[in-house]
C-alpha cells in the first residue's frame, strides 16, 4: 500500500481534478493491493507526462488503455480513458 500512496504523492499537481478514490485487496490472502483514483478533465498524456521521470515501460493496449510498469518499487499502473 505504501508504493501506491508513493504514486498518489506524484500525481499531487492533479489531485485538484480528483473525483474519486477507492482502495481494494484481491488475490490470494490479498496479496494485491490496488488503489483507484478518478481523474476529471485529464488526458493519458498527461499523466504520463507526470509520470515520465519515474523508470516505468509503458504499453499501449488502446487508445483508451495504457498499462504500465515501475520496475523499482513493482508497481503496475493502469491509465484508462472513460
Amino acid at each position: 500500500m505504501q508504493s501506491l500512496q508513493l504514486y498518489e504523492q506524484k500525481l499531487e499537481t492533479i489531485s485538484l481534478k480528483k473525483v474519486n478514490e477507492k482502495y481494494y485487496a484481491s488475490g490470494r490472502a490479498a496479496q494485491n493491493n490496488s488503489l483507484e483514483i478518478t481523474y476529471d478533465s485529464l488526458t493519458i498524456d498527461d499523466v504520463k507526462g507526470i509520470l515520465s521521470k519515474q523508470n516505468i515501460d509503458w504499453n499501449e493496449i488502446s487508445k483508451n488503455r495504457i498499462v504500465g510498469h515501475d520496475y523499482e518499487t513493482n508497481v503496475f499502473i493502469e491509465l484508462l480513458i472513460v
